[in-house]
């Protein structure tokens, strides 16, 4: 499988707009991301322990998102998903701090802040669009 548009348009951003819906009511919250080029199927992220958002990820954790490229990004690239996985990670924010601090600018502010109150999620592809901005290439990954 070919991950180069992947991970050309994975370095231009590290939010995602993540939906969700239960009992008819949707809801989109923007949270900070981390992706491992090695495991192309798997983007992470984190809550606090005692957000609301827990509940209704283990009620239905069947989301889709979008990514939010970062400031200044030319020609909007992003990443798109529908009927992802979403589950609690079995790996802890201690593993994957060193790639939130490299991807994400000021994160050791959050860190300091509330990083003892974070609960690992990870959302697992099965097909994933990626778009390489306004008149660049377009890619569907398979990765079930």
């Amino acid at each position: 499988m070919d991950l180069a548009l992947l991970k050309q348009v994975a370095q231009t951003t590290n939010k995602i707009a993540l939906s969700t819906a239960v009992n008819s009511e949707a809801d989109v919250k923007i949270v900070n991301f981390v992706w491992y080029a090695d495991q192309p199927d798997t983007l992470y992220f984190s809550s606090v322990k005692t957000s609301p958002a827990l509940k209704v990820y283990d009620q239905n954790p069947d989301i889709a998102f979008i990514t939010i490229p970062n400031d200044g990004t030319p020609g909007n690239p992003y990443l798109r998903a529908q009927h992802v996985k979403l589950q609690r990670s079995t790996k802890t924010m201690d593993e994957l701090l060193p790639q939130y601090l490299k991807t994400i600018p000021n994160y050791q502010q959050v860190w300091d802040a509330i990083g003892s109150t974070l609960v690992v999620f990870e959302l697992k592809l099965s097909t994933l669009f990626v778009d390489a901005g306004v008149g660049g290439e377009k890619q569907t990954l398979q990765f079930d």
